[in-house]
């Protein structure tokens, strides 16, 4: 399951799985445990580097070519920063959705609390 969100005009299939979560961890040297913390206190390197990780596993479950860089996604966000808010709020959409009913009532909890 992917979403289409507008930045700057154009349409970017975004998604966050386990692969795009893979991709976040691996950018940023974070752990499985970190996770759970996303949100929290985040830096605006890690807040791009999920959009990153979302827009690049959104484009390959689309089928779409991402030619982007993690460079090119600030400069996207510099041109339309109410995108930085839209894709979170898909982030904090697909994750708690991911952790309903499968027994992590911290992470759902935990996430649904950050939404207010």
């Amino acid at each position: 399951m992917y979403e289409i969100v507008v930045i700057n005009g154009k349409d970017y299939s975004v998604r966050f799985g386990m692969n795009s979560l893979r991709m976040f961890t691996k950018a940023t040297n974070k752990s499985l445990t970190d996770l759970d913390k996303l949100g929290d206190d985040m830096s605006l390197d890690d807040a791009i580097q999920l959009i990153y990780a979302g827009l690049k596993d959104g484009s390959r479950v689309s089928g779409q070519e991402c030619s982007l860089s993690v460079d090119d996604v600030a400069d996207l966000l510099d041109e339309d920063f109410e995108a930085l808010n839209k894709v979170l709020e898909i982030f904090s959409n697909q994750f708690s959705a991911k952790f309903e009913g499968e027994g992590n009532d911290k992470a759902t909890k935990k996430v649904a609390k950050k939404k207010k």
